[in-house]
C-alpha cells in the first residue's frame, strides 16, 4: 500500500466520523425539544406543544401577555418623555438644552475670552445642513436654524 492509499483511506474515515458525530447531536437536538402527553377524548396524544388547558400552557400564555404588557409599558414611557421634551429656548441652560427635542450635539465648539466661556452646539440636520446652539457662561443666547 502506497502513501497516497493510506491517506485517502484516512480522509473516508474521517470523513465518517464527522458526518457519524454530526447525525448523533442532531438526533440529540431534536430529541431535546420537549414532548407533551395529553388525554384529548380518552386517546393519549404526544405533541410539541403544551395540552390545551393545561397549566403549562396557561404558563406560557401568561408569560407572553406579560413580554407584551412590558413592551407596551416602555413604549408609552419613551413617547411620554418625547412628548415632555421642549423645543430650545433662550434663556435655557445646557443640561435643559440637552433634554430638549434637538438633544444631545453632534459636535461643540468652545471659546474662551476675557468676558467668559462661549460654547457652539451643532446639529445635522439632514444631509448638508446644520443647526446651532450658542451658549455663553452656561446660557443659551442664539438659536440658528
Amino acid at each position: 500500500m502506497n502513501l497516497k492509499n493510506v491517506r485517502c483511506m484516512m480522509k473516508n474515515k474521517i470523513n465518517l466520523l464527522l458526518t457519524s458525530c454530526l447525525f448523533v447531536f442532531g438526533v440529540q437536538q431534536i430529541s431535546a425539544k420537549e414532548i407533551y402527553t395529553c388525554t384529548t377524548n380518552g386517546k393519549t396524544v404526544y405533541q410539541g406543544k403544551p395540552c390545551a388547558g393545561s397549566k403549562e400552557l396557561t404558563d406560557k400564555v401568561q408569560k407572553a401577555q406579560n413580554q407584551e404588557k412590558s413592551r407596551q409599558a416602555a413604549l408609552e414611557r419613551e413617547s411620554a418623555e418625547r412628548a415632555a421634551r421642549k423645543e430650545p429656548k433662550i434663556g435655557m441652560i445646557k443640561t435643559e438644552a440637552e433634554k430638549s427635542t434637538w438633544g444631545y450635539p453632534d459636535k461643540i465648539n468652545t471659546t474662551t475670552t476675557a468676558s467668559g466661556v462661549n460654547e457652539q452646539w451643532v446639529y445635522k440636520w439632514g444631509k448638508y445642513q446644520s443647526r446651532y446652539l450658542y451658549f455663553k457662561n452656561n446660557i443659551l443666547t442664539t438659536i440658528q436654524n
